[in-house]
């Protein structure tokens, strides 16, 4: 379904107080716009209920929460990083600064973007919404010496967007609007680059094929297996995780994801994504908070659109929908 457009003034009033808090940020000393930058914020999660509400029906859906209190205290934990977010969104290219940037993961996996040796090579990353994932684009390139391509979706703002992208591209980093997005990244693979694609989010029938994330269903991109057999290049999980408040970061690394085709490529995709999934979901549980826990991921919480789908199970076979879960208000959200 085409998102509506948003109106032409509401856009200029977006954008006039983008605009206002990005200059202001950029002027103030960092742990003074980040104090601002979590006040604000605070403001916009009580004015917002259905965002505040959609948060805490997620944290208990996925088990990351076993209460409506403790979900609300960790929704309150996840505002923070948003405002973090934000700030460090705004003044990268003032404090950005590789030695502050951490690796860890499996040694074949670490060996194999970032070592300069025999193993190094190219992967089809896949990663999440999680911490400072914006991040990516500058310190990955930087740290493999490899050339990125990574798969954007457009803003509903332009001017916004524009923003932004100007510190998403490098000289080694090159950004590709989702449709039709295919092509330029096996073209960055074939010349020993790197493509980039976050995976966890909801995707359409058209682009998804059905996986379960921390134990419900929903929909994966299946991109990342598609470019896996074409190519046979490996597919790298990975998150990038915000240490504190000055910059740092770690870039965390799941083990080499390389699948032996079975022939029947449909059950190839679902089982490449299902792999995909899991992998991130892994190592987002090590610490959740940071993850954008506001989406709708699930088909079964907050999507009253999603009647039809049907459960992956490990035997690869298919399980009607389950009934529908309410989120902790007594009734599903279906707002966008």
């Amino acid at each position: 379904m085409a998102k509506k457009e948003i109106p032409f003034w509401r856009r200029r009033i977006e954008y006039a107080l983008f605009r206002f808090f990005y200059d202001l940020f950029r002027r103030l000393p960092l742990r003074a716009a980040f104090r601002i930058a979590h006040a604000v914020f605070l403001i916009f999660y009580w004015l917002d209920a259905r965002h505040r509400s959609r948060t805490i029906s997620h944290l208990l859906h996925a088990g990351v929460a076993h209460s409506r209190k403790e979900a609300a205290g960790y929704s309150r934990k996840v505002l923070r990083e948003y405002s973090r977010l934000f700030v460090e969104i705004v003044t990268q290219d003032q404090h950005y600064d590789p030695r502050k940037i951490r690796i860890s993961g499996p040694e074949r996996s670490v060996e194999r973007l970032f070592s300069k040796g025999a193993e190094h090579g190219n992967v089809i990353l896949v990663s999440a919404h999680y911490g400072n994932w914006e991040i990516n684009g500058t310190a990955i390139p930087e740290l493999s010496g490899l050339p990125m391509c990574s798969v954007v979706r457009s803003f509903d703002n332009p001017e916004i967007g524009e923003l932004i992208n100007a510190n998403r591209r490098c000289p080694l980093h090159t950004i590709v609007e989702k449709r039709g997005s295919l092509r330029p990244l096996l073209r960055t693979l074939k010349k020993g680059g790197i493509a980039h694609l976050l995976i966890d989010q909801h995707a359409s029938r058209e682009e998804g094929i059905g996986t379960v994330f921390f134990g419900h269903p929903c929909r994966t991109h299946i991109s990342p297996a598609l470019l896996h057999l074409k190519t046979g290049i490996p597919i790298l999980p990975e998150i990038t995780r915000r240490i504190s408040e000055d910059f740092e970061f770690e870039i965390l690394l799941g083990d080499l994801i390389e699948y032996r085709p079975t022939g029947d490529r449909n059950a190839d995709v679902q089982a490449i994504s299902q792999l995909c999934t899991t992998a991130l979901e892994k190592l987002i549980a090590r610490d959740p908070v940071q993850w954008m826990w506001a989406a709708r991921r699930w088909l079964d919480i907050n999507r009253p659109e999603e009647t039809d789908y049907a459960v992956p199970t490990p035997g690869g076979v298919s399980n009607p929908a389950p009934g529908r879960r309410e989120s902790p208000s007594g009734k599903d959200d279906g707002s966008h």
